[in-house]
């Protein structure tokens, strides 16, 4: 690309249409390649940084106040629609949502995957495969650049530690149906590790570290709305993101 010609301001999706800044590589919205080349992107990142270095926009940047706000706020909203679902874990005892039935095959695949392996780990695998499918589907997106794909997996993560939290603290009621009956998986680890007589203090310390991790997924989609998307707030007066 020739040194005179400006960047375009944003470069439409070929897949999905969507508009993306020109040092993307995958694209925002459906998180597919860009095609963009090499050199164009990295052209984009050198003027980004030398334009926040400098104190003012890069070339043909718009200003702030004529900038969509159209990402920000679709986080906006992603963030309260996914705290009003984490309430119902507040709301409600032994609460199972709708996503936990995903999150069900996945405990039951950790027990056949680990069998194997011995019958503490294999009593385990349903609470390691719970978070391992998630945290596998993070590092995937995160590695794409799809910002939004792994903050979501990230929410995904701590949903499946909630889930896990009334698991373990059934370990002495034992009133949770099991799928296809036989042991309970955290009567039988809290017992070898000794921790069975504080099954309720080993729930809370899940479901706060689960709560912990959800509301780090909501600062990082805020987060990421307010860096990598222009918005009408006037922030940013000189129309640096």
């Amino acid at each position: 690309m020739d040194e005179k010609e400006d960047l375009p301001d944003n470069i439409p999706c070929p897949y999905c249409g969507a508009a993306n800044p020109p040092e993307s590589e995958y694209c925002g919205a459906c998180y597919k390649d860009l095609h963009i080349p090499g050199e164009v992107r990295a052209e984009a990142r050198a003027r980004k940084i030398i334009a926040e270095a400098s104190g003012f926009p890069a070339a043909g940047a718009p200003a702030a106040e004529k900038r969509p706000g159209a990402r920000f706020w679709a986080r906006a909203g992603i963030i309260a629609a996914l705290f009003l679902f984490y309430t119902r874990w507040l709301t409600k005892e032994n609460y199972f949502s709708p996503l936990d039935f995903v999150n069900l095959a996945f405990h039951e695949a950790g027990h056949i995957f680990l069998g194997p392996f011995g019958h503490f780990i294999m009593m385990s695998g349903g609470t390691i495969f719970q978070l391992l499918m998630p945290a596998l589907c993070l590092a995937h997106l995160m590695r794409r650049g799809a910002n939004l794909g792994w903050q979501l997996c990230l929410f995904w993560l701590g949903q499946n530690l909630l889930n896990i939290s009334i698991y373990a603290g059934d370990a002495i009621k034992q009133a949770l149906p099991l799928v296809g009956g036989g042991d309970h998986d955290w009567t039988y680890l809290l017992t070898e590790t000794g921790l069975i007589a504080h099954t309720a203090g080993v729930a809370r310390c899940i479901f706060w570290a689960g709560s912990a991790v959800i509301f780090y997924s909501f600062y990082l989609i805020g987060k990421d709305a307010q860096t990598r998307e222009a918005i009408e707030l006037g922030n940013s007066p000189l129309g640096i993101p």
